[in-house]
């Protein structure tokens, strides 16, 4: 039976890697046989929960047997690893961004050219059920024709300087997932973006090149206007909702609370706050885009989102930076 699995390997350990590692051997289908890390102490801790091994990459990369790798390590490492993996001709589940350099991303792409649809981005807000109902009521009609989109979407709480210096920063690493969602809620693609960025939480991040706040309009190849709110620090709870407005009507996305009773008495109403991260906002889509992940290795099928997802939020975001420096509105189909 085991030789019939899916035979995986993760590269990282650290938080993001531990959520699909769970996931994974959540999974009968597959078997998690290695973990590749630089912290000896992670790497075994994570393999010791899972029943994986512990390797270094060259080893990890000559196992004939792996047939999906999934790379969660820190982002500066994604592209040298994403070609290593797709050179094997195994499927590859890599989190975004695919590199923090632009010009890095398309040489990858190019070294990735045919196998683009078996390298699945880590979007996983694409999976959010509640999304993807949103998604299905807009492509029904039922609001009619688009023409406004609101997304909302903070951190509870802002990192300290130490903890942001080697970030890609909030339109790179953050907004990056709006950029996407935008783009497959829509079934469009941002013609022209304009960005107000600030350090508003913690002027110290000016030192170290970062921001923490920033307000992005899109406009949408078929017209439909987009604003994103972006902060890293929303003190009540993990911040997400959406708004679109239609010429039907409308239909939106709220938060999704930690519990769903609300007192009512003579004083006042009191609900629960949001929940408060993205681990418990997004576990159910954690969940669905890993099997979805598994489920094309298991059957050959073409993953989604994929490479090609990757690159255009990453452009989306490099025109997004461009315009945030230069003051101006920028064109998102070319903005290199």
């Amino acid at each position: 039976m085991n030789q019939k699995k899916i035979t995986a390997c993760l590269f990282g350990a650290g938080e993001m890697a531990t959520i699909h590692a769970t996931n994974l051997i959540s999974d009968p289908r597959v078997d998690l046989r290695y973990v590749v890390d630089p912290s000896s102490e992670r790497a075994h801790a994570l393999a010791a929960a899972t029943g994986a091994q512990v390797v270094g990459p060259d080893a990890a990369f000559a196992d004939p047997d792996i047939r999906a790798y999934l790379i969660a390590s820190p982002p500066r490492t994604h592209a040298d690893y994403l070609e290593r993996a797709a050179a094997t001709q195994a499927y590859v589940f890599c989190e975004k961004p695919i590199d923090h350099d632009i010009g890095r991303i398309l040489d990858c792409m190019a070294r990735l050219k045919g196998r683009e649809d078996r390298v699945q981005l880590g979007f996983n807000r694409r999976f959010d059920f509640q999304f993807a109902r949103l998604k299905d009521t807009i492509r029904a009609g039922h609001i009619g024709k688009v023409e406004q989109v609101l997304i909302i979407s903070r951190d509870p709480e802002a990192p300290d300087v130490e903890g942001f210096i080697h970030s890609s920063g909030l339109l790179k690493e953050t907004a990056i997932h709006d950029f996407d969602l935008v783009r497959w809620l829509l079934d469009d693609e941002p013609a022209e973006v304009f960005v107000m960025g600030d350090a508003l939480i913690n002027p110290e991040y000016l030192t170290v090149g970062q921001i923490d706040t920033t307000t992005t309009a899109l406009r949408m190849r078929g017209g439909t206007h987009v604003t994103i709110l972006n902060s890293l620090r929303a003190s009540f709870g993990y911040d997400q909702r959406i708004e679109v407005l239609g010429s039907l009507g409308q239909a939106t996305v709220g938060n999704v609370p930690e519990s769903l009773v609300v007192l009512s008495t003579a004083d006042g109403i009191w609900g629960e706050k949001p929940l408060w991260n993205y681990p418990q906002r997004y576990a159910q889509a954690y969940r669905s885009e890993i099997a979805s992940f598994v489920h094309s290795v298991a059957t050959g099928a073409a993953v989604t989102p994929n490479a090609f997802d990757g690159l255009r939020a990453s452009q989306i975001a490099e025109a997004a930076l461009l315009s945030m420096s230069s003051r101006l509105p920028v064109p998102c189909d070319n903005p290199l």
